[in-house]
């Protein structure tokens, strides 16, 4: 057998495409490199022409032998390898230029090897799509192999690829290709070293038992051959970001040399610049159809694509083995959904195309005019990527409803409460991006649109009505069900048009420009809903009716395409002739003079903007307060505390931290940015009017005024990507300041008060609710708050990072935001249930929906919505249940009014059984008591395929006692925290954290008898006359400072008492002299990395110094830790 190792793009000539007259700048902020090679890529910078050695041995298999091998020496090792992490990119675009500037920087240095494989890459946003990128590609390309592979791993449909949210991969090009035939000798050992480089998330793509000529371009099936690639250009979308990568391959005996790699490479990474998709469009299905009519793909149901990764296929000693273990049934790593474009002649796919009836077919089966209209707006819908529709019931809006429910791309889904409906549709746009399409009949059933067209009207939530209506025959006449319908939103729609009742005596392409207009007006800034009134005469079912057919004349191109009949275009100005220059220039001067600058971060609703403002507040190093709506007030590590500290400065808690009286004259702002939309807490938001009069910056990307203080400064229309690629440029000076460090370290003290008060709390509260949110929610699902208190609570209560839950900093940011949404533009508690459930068919995700009990009653409807399990994922609804509309028991008016009033008239005290409810929808029901109860509902929950209705009993008094007692222990916890710390500032000289040395550690035996057994071991195994024991420590400082803390071992650990005095002596002598810093508390879960600094060893007990009297008297400053 003979294995063929192929450059494909290898081209004759060795001139590059690309012409670098000087660097371009970074668009992403400089962070070191986190490569392992890292300092082995400098010295290829530093020595240009030095002579490269063997950069380490390969061991294949765990087992190999160089001297065994029948291929030992030169053959078996790459003299260069190394993988470089450029920064996070804003956009995939500047991903792109990252690739290019270093290879550029690169080029200025080549490595004099012979031999190497060299791969860059960049993280970039989650939302950068691989199948827009595929299908961008230009069917004259010159560049091969082009693919898109879905990594779905269920059997898929061709409309799983558009509308499931699957992540998958695009390739083009190939660093280098590996060709098996059966009918030759087998060398794979001596080409298997390409693959056992050292390199992070190498991943091989091809076929197995698929037989490849190069030469023919022809592609057949023969059981023992396979064909693998290695991509050039790769974009891989992963959970939370997008990988792209570039790969250099070269080795002069076998590939290209160096120079013919790097034409090769610029080829592919020219291609993909050139070719990028519109950011304000994606791959929808009539797209992928042009797109397949493009490049003559076909369609073979037999072909499967295997992906693995390249160091384990590498790891295999023959090509046999390869074709053996690497097989789908073997190992799984296959996908059977994606299309190839192996060269001009040969393009293949499986599970991408779609075979359902064209447009002509569809207008055939017309049978008269109010058909032929319907059928042109639902099809123009389904053109333009609007496939989901919310169907009211209705006879006068028939001719519609069947259009739209016998389409082939379209999704339907009904209910018999348009008000629920509509906010069903407002859901589903939240979590798509993409507008709903919500068809109602006439009269009052189109008033009860409103409520929902006011949210996504305040909330720029893209949505289209399409409402039936009577002829003007009808109008004014006393006619059943016709009432005015022009103009029923008033200026809540961004755009209304009064179409005429069907006729053939108008040409049919005014009904789609119409529709492409009303989309075009809902989907661009400012979004909100568009609303096209439609008259129908009778017939309205599709009888026979003679109608002419002249009407679609000079269609035929549109009937035989899958394009909208209109597309609009919006030209960006080139930046030499932006005339916002000089506005953007003051801005960054206001920020570059700023010494006390705090960024907002209010509600966002793109996964763009979540990652634009992650890369705004690293480069900004300021202060951050995010609201709960922005996706950052939770927040997912991916990285060590430390790490993620030395990047972000969250104050998650400053809602509390202003409720120090100290905190409002002490923070004193002299300039504040805010993206996105508006906050939640009314508290910071009066802080913010307080600081006036100071520059105050506001980025969003609708033009409207949201300025209710009237002390915006400064208002920049435009996405977060674009203001904070302008602000990239620029370098600030570094403000890691004392007064930031002591925001800080005020913060984080009342964070441990708020946990532990929570915590400590034997029953279940309200704001216990809030607190777990982060713990509860995982990558693969979404949060819906309902407004009231439980959006309130969540701002307030919730833990604002969780630990580590994965190694992938090096390739992203050091942290991941929760994907959160809820009805802020009216901020009613109208249509809460059923938004929650269209957020959940939107986002293609789990969806956790906390709601309060009048806002689920007030939507019960929804809860019959929730058997339409349509390309849904179940979902869990946990009801805040206190009987009642408690958040009345927070306004003065509950100081002022007596309590037979209140409960009536506000808190609506109800004794409604939400468990019959829930029966009575067939959904199922768990009541949760007890903090145990909770967590065990939850994890029932997320084990189950069905929905689940959660409900949390509380009480209105005991839930507003509670609240005035984590306000009070705030309060104090503040202001402890910041009057000890202005007392103790260190000299404004110093440049650094003013240490403090530990001048000595003393330590001595306790016993205390316990009344009860502790919780860690088993009442059984218990001794009647229980006893702990363990060490109290003694800490002085160099200016007299003591604090105490205990030290003891737990009964569930094999470690004993003497174990632990062991240990302790040890730290006695190595901590005595040692120099700790007055910021104390910043030091968090990074204990060990402080002990590790200090003593130089890792220690199996972390001391717990608690109560340090000069510097911090108040509790848990410091928490004990035990590794």
């Amino acid at each position: 057998m003979n294995t063929r190792i192929i450059p494909p793009n290898c081209l004759s000539s060795p001139s590059p495409i690309f012409k670098f007259h000087k660097p371009k700048p970074n668009l992403s902020p400089k962070l070191p490199s986190s490569s392992t090679n890292f300092h082995f890529f400098r010295s290829l910078l530093l020595h240009q022409n030095t002579i490269l050695n063997v950069n380490r041995a390969i061991h294949l298999n765990n087992s190999f032998n160089a001297m065994e091998d029948e291929h030992s020496g030169d053959d078996l090792v790459i003299e260069a390898s190394l993988t470089r992490i450029l920064p996070p990119a804003l956009t995939l675009e500047h991903g792109l230029v990252a690739l290019k500037d270093a290879l550029h920087e690169f080029k200025l240095n080549p490595p004099s090897s012979t031999s190497g494989f060299i791969r860059f890459q960049v993280a970039v946003p989650p939302s950068v799509n691989a199948l827009d990128c595929f299908c961008c590609q230009p069917d004259s390309s010159e560049v091969f192999p082009q693919f898109y592979m879905s990594k779905h791993f269920q059997i898929p449909t061709h409309e799983s690829a558009f509308f499931s949210k699957t992540h998958g991969v695009f390739g083009i090009g190939a660093a280098i290709s590996f060709i098996q035939s059966p009918s030759s000798s087998d060398e794979w050992k001596s080409f298997r070293r390409y693959l056992l480089v050292d390199s992070l998330n190498i991943t091989a793509y091809g076929f197995i038992d698929i037989n490849y000529d190069m030469k023919s371009s022809l592609m057949k099936h023969d059981p023992g051959s396979f064909y693998f690639i290695i991509p050039q250009i790769e974009l891989n979308e992963c959970e939370g970001f997008c990988l792209l990568a570039g790969t250099l391959v070269w080795s002069d005996p076998f590939l290209c040399n160096f120079e013919q790699t790097l034409h090769s490479y610029e080829t592919s990474l020219f291609q993909v610049i050139n070719h990028l998709p519109a950011m304000q469009e994606t791959c929808c299905a009539n797209f992928m159809h042009s797109t397949v009519q493009k490049f003559g793909i076909v369609e073979d149901e037999n072909l499967e694509m295997v992906y693995t990764n390249a160091q384990a296929l590498g790891g295999y000693n023959n090509a046999a083995s390869i074709v053996e273990m690497v097989s789908p049934s073997s190992c799984g790593s296959f996908s059977c959904q994606f299309s190839i474009r192996l060269s001009q002649k040969t393009a293949v796919s499986k599970n991408m195309l779609d075979d359902s009836i064209v447009t002509s077919s569809i207008l055939q089966d017309c049978a008269n005019i109010n058909s032929v209209w319907a059928s042109l707006i639902v099809e123009e819908c389904s053109r333009l990527g609007l496939t989901y529709f919310c169907i009211a019931p209705g006879s006068r809006s028939s001719p519609l409803a069947v259009a739209a429910s016998t389409h082939p791309h379209i999704t339907c889904i009904a209910c018999y409460d348009e008000r629920s409906l509509a906010f069903h549709a407002i859901g589903y746009a939240r979590g798509s991006q993409i507008p709903a399409v919500v068809i109602t009949t006439s009269g009052t059933a189109v008033s009860n649109l409103f409520p929902a067209v006011v949210e996504a009207s305040q909330d720029f939530v893209p949505l289209v009505l399409l409402t039936a209506d009577r002829p003007s025959e009808l109008h004014a006449a006393g006619a059943n069900q016709a009432i005015d319908q022009v103009n029923h939103f008033g200026s809540y729609v961004r755009f209304f048009f009064n179409l005429p009742a069907p006729t053939d005596h108008i040409p049919a392409r005014m009904v789609l420009t119409t529709v492409d207009s009303a989309v075009h007006w809902a989907t661009c800034s400012p979004c909100g809903p568009v609303h096209v009134n439609c008259p129908f005469r009778e017939p309205l079912e599709n009888s026979p009716q003679i109608w002419m057919r002249s009407c679609l004349d000079k269609l035929n191109f549109w009937i035989s395409s899958s394009q909208p009949f209109t597309k609009y275009i919006k030209v960006q100005p080139s930046n030499a002739y932006n005339p916002t220059y000089g506005l953007i220039a003051e801005v960054e001067k206001v920020i570059k003079n700023s010494k006390r600058g705090l960024l907002v971060i209010g509600a966002l609703h793109k996964e763009d903007e979540v990652w634009a403002a992650l890369v705004l507040a690293q480069h900004l190093s300021w202060p951050v307060v995010a609201d709960i709506l922005s996706g950052l007030r939770l927040r997912k590590l991916l990285t060590s505390y430390r790490e993620y500290e030395e990047n972000f400065v969250f104050i998650d808690h400053f809602d509390h931290v202003l409720l120090c009286d100290t905190a409002w004259q002490w923070v004193e702002l002299d300039a504040i940015v805010q993206v996105g939309s508006k906050i939640t807490s009314k508290r910071i938001s009066r802080f913010l009017e307080h600081c006036f009069p100071c520059s105050y910056i506001m980025v969003d990307r609708h033009p409207c005024r949201h300025d209710p203080s009237h002390i915006v400064t400064h208002r920049i229309q435009s996405t977060i990507s674009q203001f904070a690629g302008c602000l990239l440029k620029v370098i600030f000076p570094s403000r890691n300041s004392e007064w930031s460090r002591f925001l800080q370290v005020v913060n984080s003290v009342v964070a441990w008060e708020l946990s532990f008060q929570i915590c400590s709390e034997y029953s279940l509260t309200e704001p216990h609710v809030a607190h777990i949110l982060s713990e509860v929610v995982t990558s693969d699902t979404a949060l819906f708050i309902g407004n009231s208190m439980a959006i309130r609570d969540a701002d307030m209560y919730s833990q604002g990072v969780l630990n580590c839950i994965g190694k992938s900093s090096q390739l992203a940011l050091p942290c991941r935001s929760i994907h959160i949404v809820g009805n802020r533009g009216a901020s009613g508690i109208d249509g809460l249930l059923s938004t929650a459930v269209g957020f959940s068919v939107g986002c293609k995700k789990r969806v956790l929906c906390i709601i309060g009990d009048i806002s689920f009653l007030h939507d019960t409807n929804g809860l019959s919505i929730l058997s339409f399990r349509t390309r849904r994922e179940p979902i869990t609804i946990l009801v805040i249940n206190n009987h009642g509309g408690g958040i009345f028991s927070f306004l003065p008016i509950a100081e002022k009014t007596e309590a037979e009033i209140l409960d009536k008239y506000f808190y609506c005290n109800h004794s409604i059984s939400v468990n019959k409810l829930c029966a009575a929808h067939g959904v199922k029901h768990l009541l949760a008591e007890t903090k145990l109860e909770l967590r065990e509902a939850l994890k029932t929950s997320k084990k189950s395929d069905t929905d689940c209705v959660i409900e949390v009993s509380g009480s209105i008094n005991s839930n507003a006692v509670f609240h005035s007692l984590l306000r009070n222990c705030a309060a104090q916890a503040a202001s402890h925290a910041l009057t000890t710390l202005l007392q103790l500032s260190p000299p404004e000289a110093a440049q650094s954290d003013f240490f403090y040395k530990i001048s000595k550690v003393e330590y001595s035996f306790y016993g205390v008898n316990l009344a009860a057994p502790p919780t860690s071991v088993s009442r059984d195994d218990c001794p009647s006359n229980f006893v702990r024991e363990g060490f109290v420590l003694a800490l002085t400082l160099d200016d007299g400072s003591t604090g105490f803390g205990e030290i003891a071992p737990l009964e569930i650990h094999e470690e004993n008492l003497q174990d632990v005095e062991e240990q302790l002596r040890f730290l006695v002598h190595a901590l005595k002299g040692a120099t700790i810093s007055y910021h104390l508390p910043l030091l968090r879960e990074s204990f060990s990395v402080w002990m590790w600094r200090v003593i130089g060893v890792l220690v199996r007990y972390l001391v717990v110094i608690d109560h340090l009297k000069a510097i911090y008297p108040f509790r848990s400053l410091v928490e004990m830790v035990r590794k």
